[in-house]
């Protein structure tokens, strides 16, 4: 945090979330370390490579030698840190997002297994076989623990782009004609939006995620979306048609368990308790329905549940909350 802090644009930057360091997150690639703790080479399955070349090829006699030389491979466990400088502005995706992973290296097992059902004939078969008995706790050694900076997004400007992409695409659509066969077995000739009516309505799903948030009661309370949530990015291009696209996917920052709502079960006012409890927890009304968007907490069924209450006057809820999840309704989007 105070490396950050020295970038004039990071005043600001705090911790939002953590994903990983409970052995969830590691790099594949293995250090090989000697019998006095030295490292013998960065990249286990190159060094395996090399040394099958030393032997001609022959991986049974690379194993063989190679296990009796008290050989052990590390592991880099990463916990990867989500953080957020918030600018301010009215528009909720005006924030930078900082992805920094912390990266523990230490000495995690032996060089190969003690046992195996077949003799080792290729590169393959050693990589396979490469990771043996883990050592103990005392056994396991530091060899590095450094912080790695992933990206910085300037997040308003990442969504500009998706919208502009997004509506290229559309264009696009938009020009496209379709032959369509018909019951009788003739023929008719539609558009993208005969087809799909009002799939240019709203906006990108990307765009509308935060829209939403500043139209709702979430927004209108002061609370910041970069504050309880995050995004995981892609940026994709398709190698055919050089299509590029950008997409987000939301990450909650709430860090204590949630129960997840059965929207099928029960009458629609404990349904409509329970959601509203989701936004006590969290401490930002209407949070549910951003839950609903992602994740296994809550299902579309609550939204279509508590949406048909309201329109039948059952439950109440503020008029532009209700705009917000009639639109939903009107063109669905999640992520």
């Amino acid at each position: 945090m105070q490396t950050l802090a020295r970038f004039p644009a990071l005043e600001g930057t705090t911790l939002r979330a953590t994903r990983g360091g409970d052995g969830s997150i590691y790099m594949q690639r293995r250090k090989v370390v000697r019998p006095d703790g030295s490292v013998e080479h960065e990249d286990h399955e190159a060094w395996l490579e090399e040394q099958l070349r030393v032997d001609g090829g022959n991986a049974k006699v690379t194993y063989a030698r190679l296990s009796q030389q008290g050989y052990r491979l590390s592991r880099c466990d990463i916990t990867r840190l989500h953080l957020a400088c918030d600018r301010g502005g009215e528009d909720q995706a005006d924030f930078l997002q900082v992805d920094v992973d912390l990266c523990d290296d230490r000495v995690q097992c032996a060089l190969f297994r003690g046992y195996y059902f077949d003799e080792p004939r290729t590169l393959r078969d050693l990589v396979d076989f490469a990771e043996g008995e883990a050592v103990g706790e005392d056994q396991r050694t530091p060899i590095s623990v450094r912080y790695e900076l992933r990206r910085v997004i300037d997040v308003a400007k990442f969504v500009d782009l998706a919208e502009q992409l997004e509506e290229q695409q559309r264009a696009n659509l938009r020009a496209r004609e379709y032959v369509v066969t018909l019951g009788d077995g003739s023929k008719k000739t539609q558009s993208h939006a005969d087809l799909d009516p009002g799939f240019e309505r709203f906006r990108s799903k990307t765009r509308r995620l935060f829209d939403d948030w500043r139209a709702s009661s979430a927004g209108r309370a002061g609370a910041r979306f970069c504050e309880h949530w995050l995004l995981q990015f892609s940026d994709w291009t398709d190698p055919s048609s050089r299509t590029r696209y950008l997409s987000v996917v939301p990450l909650w920052t709430f860090s204590q368990k949630l129960a997840e709502v059965n929207a099928r079960s029960g009458d629609v006012y404990g349904l409509f308790s329970k959601l509203q409890t989701i936004d006590r927890r969290v401490e930002v009304p209407f949070a549910w329905f951003f839950y609903m968007l992602h994740g296994n907490r809550v299902h579309d069924g609550a939204g279509e549940r508590v949406l048909e209450a309201a329109e039948g006057g059952l439950i109440v809820l503020p008029e532009h909350d209700y705009r917000v999840l009639r639109n939903w309704a009107d063109r669905r989007y999640g992520f």
